[in-house]
């Protein structure tokens, strides 16, 4: 099945019913991140969305890549299923071009400058918001390509669940959360293990080390463990103040397919603390800070190899003054200090990181403002990175509801940049690129949504221009190219009539390289022109039955455009049934039809899969 034909089938699906009310759901969610502060959903200028605690457990995923697949705008990249590594690329941009934040802070590793989504467990996530676009104006470096912020779980008295699956996946999770006098708390644990399955044939793997090609066939089953646990405790101070203290912690095992390393021993932990003050009534302070860490021992077969621990720490001021109730100017300070400490060969001390610190301060101001049937807005940043110097930023937004919520018009610009990762810069073995530049970029989105009877729609086009884009060259050695051009369409639709509500993501999109030389008007690497997903649910007494189906096109696995993977389309099959008030079961038929595929060369994906969970959740 085509991707068009998937978008063909949901259109018609979602458009011959009606109804005579919008879900209430859509018209009560609030986001924080678009703005940095709350605003309703229907109010953000620009592209966002909102995966829910309920979508999560309906979808039956078991992965944040797996989660995210299909959803406009996104492609994944993965090498193996459960635990191996994998790439989130928003709007067309690099991996390390979008900003991964869990409540409030920056994920990630300084060295890599990516997040291994593939290590945060599906069970310790409350919420994700989705803002699409350049949000450097607000959060500074890497927001290029939008923004993703995870929130942890929030546990309303007692939760569990376990399941079992296809190559003996186990996954088990249980939590309490309890809310008395101003004081809240929340505790969740999860545990997660596969076999996993063999992901890779020979192929011929570059060696960084030594500049030479190397044949690698392991023929193994690739497993995969982790054991994670979030927490949260809060307490408001009458209407006044309100203080709250956050962390996610996981810890576990992954075994992959390599040349030099097969294993990986990890840690990640995300403790944070933010303190909400109401000055005076049109007057709010908020003051945040966090320390996230990335730790990463690397084994093959079993004898250590290296390890990579980098740290970043968080810290913010922002104050958001309600001029009237139409208009809000908030300022802001944002701290960040990357740390590495590596050990990539310990035979040889001399194998470290040239530089292994760096800190960036930022300052930044945003207005919002409401003018009869019009929503602007405007931001602007100044930030001092102690590397790369200063950079300034800015968004201006406006979206004029043209027939109330019937129909909205939106347009917006925006400026963003990114400082290079201290592995394009430093990596040992001569394989850093000291020499390297500062990505930037420069947006422009127009877009139309509204709402009619049950339907919710958004079509969204955009176009970024990046300056001095970082790429890997055929011997996989960073450079900037001088430009790279990045377009696309989205489309979004959502509609519920009585027992059956439908969800169409539709993404066109054409990432390219405008450098002069070879490679000039290629596709950029790992990202296709053609993504879309369908989702059906039918409420059918106390079972619901449902279909996802994603459909991905071809894409390149080289900047050259040499290795061509084709597209996919996969069909999953769910279906949950109510116990009583308490018990649900949950049945998941994966990839239905065995579809074989690769996201990158030579790795496979999992063929057809069975699950089923069982869930513990009081109504």
């Amino acid at each position: 099945m085509s991707v068009m034909r998937v978008c063909a089938a949901s259109a018609v699906l979602s458009f011959v019913t009606a109804s005579t009310a919008v879900a209430a759901d859509e018209l009560e969610s609030v986001v924080v991140t678009a703005a940095r502060v709350e605003q309703p959903i229907s109010e953000v200028i620009g592209s966002v969305t909102v995966i829910t605690r309920e979508e999560i457990e309906q979808r039956q995923v078991q992965s944040v890549q797996d989660l995210l697949r299909g959803e406009a705008g996104i492609d994944i990249s993965n090498t193996g299923g459960l635990g191996k590594f994998s790439s989130i690329h928003l709007r067309g941009g690099n991996a390390s071009q979008t900003l991964i934040l869990v409540d409030g802070v920056r994920m990630g590793s300084a060295t890599a400058g990516t997040t291994s989504i593939e290590f945060i467990p599906v069970e310790q996530i409350e919420r994700i918001e989705i803002v699409r676009g350049p949000r450097s104006s607000l959060y500074g470096s890497d927001a290029i390509g939008g923004v993703i912020q995870i929130f942890t779980r929030r546990n309303d008295g007692v939760s569990a669940s376990a399941s079992y699956g296809t190559y003996n996946t186990e996954e088990y999770s249980a939590g309490f959360g309890m809310q008395a006098k101003g004081l809240r708390f929340s505790v969740n644990g999860a545990y997660q293990q596969s076999e996993g399955f063999d992901s890779l044939g020979s192929y011929q793997n570059f060696d960084l080390g030594c500049f030479c090609s190397v044949t690698v066939t392991e023929h193994d089953d690739d497993g995969y463990r982790n054991g994670s646990a979030s927490a949260k405790l809060g307490y408001a101070f009458g209407d006044k103040a309100d203080l709250e203290f956050s962390t996610l912690y996981a810890q576990g095992f992954s075994e992959f397919d390599g040349g030099f390393q097969n294993q990986v021993r990890f840690r990640n932990t995300a403790p944070s603390a933010r303190l909400r003050i109401t000055a005076i009534d049109a007057l709010t302070i908020t003051l945040s800070g966090g320390i996230t860490q990335d730790k990463n021992d690397n084994f093959k077969n079993g004898v250590f190899t290296n390890r990579y621990n980098t740290e970043k720490r968080n810290a913010a001021a922002q104050a958001d003054w309600q001029l009237s109730k139409s208009h809000t100017l908030s300022l802001g300070a944002d701290y960040l200090d990357d740390q590495v400490d590596s050990v990539i060969d310990p035979t040889d001390s001399s194998l470290t990181y040239a530089v292994d610190q760096r800190d960036n301060i930022g300052v930044f101001t945003q207005y919002l403002g409401t003018l009869g049937a019009h929503e602007i807005n405007g931001s602007w940043r100044h930030d001092d990175n102690e590397q790369f110097g200063t950079h300034n930023t800015g968004n201006v937004g406006w979206k004029w509801f043209v027939w109330d919520r019937a129909l909205a018009i939106n347009a917006g610009w925006g400026s963003a940049f990114h400082a290079p990762s201290f592995n394009d810069l430093y990596f040992p073995f001569g394989s850093g690129n000291p020499e390297l530049k500062p990505e930037s970029s420069q947006s422009y989105e127009l877009g139309l949504s509204g709402q009619a009877s049950a339907i919710n729609w958004s079509v969204q086009a955009y176009s970024t221009r990046v300056k001095d884009l970082i790429v890997l060259d055929s011997s996989f050695y960073p450079r900037n190219i001088s430009e790279a051009r990045l377009q696309g369409t989205e489309l979004s639709v959502r509609h519920t009539w009585q027992d059956l509500s439908t969800s169409l993501n539709y993404t066109y999109q054409d990432p390219r390289s405008r450098a002069a030389g070879s490679n000039y008007d290629h596709l950029l690497s790992h990202r296709s022109r053609q993504s879309g997903s369908l989702n059906v649910r039918y409420q059918l007494g106390v079972a619901q039955l449902g279909v996802r189906i994603n459909a991905i096109g071809s894409r390149y696995d080289d900047l050259a455009n040499t290795r061509r993977l084709a597209g996919y389309t996969t069909v999953d099959f769910l279906s949950d049934v109510q116990l009583g008030k308490a018990f649900s079961v949950q049945i998941k038929l994966g990839n239905f039809f065995d579809r074989q595929y690769e996201t990158v060369s030579n790795y496979h994906q999992a063929g057809r899969t069975v699950s089923a969970t069982l869930r513990y959740q009081p109504k």
